[in-house]
């Protein structure tokens, strides 16, 4: 595992019916190689805005992993 990416953790939740339901959480890594599905979203792996409720698209999170 990469070490420098492994630090931030994220949130998986899937979109449906009744609101957001979460599926885990995990490191940025783990996340990415989930299936690609467009009901997931992310929080943001920084811990102030997950905080905040910052929610994140795979693609948003994939630049987020290429930058850190």
């Amino acid at each position: 595992m990469d070490g420098k990416n492994s630090q931030y953790i994220v949130e998986v939740s899937v979109d449906g019916a009744g609101g957001r339901l979460a599926v885990g959480i995990m490191n940025m890594r783990q996340a990415l190689e989930l299936p690609e599905m467009p009901s997931f979203s992310y929080t943001h792996p920084e811990p102030d805005k997950a905080a905040a409720g910052v929610i994140m698209s795979r693609k948003e999170l994939a630049g987020f992993m290429a930058c850190h």
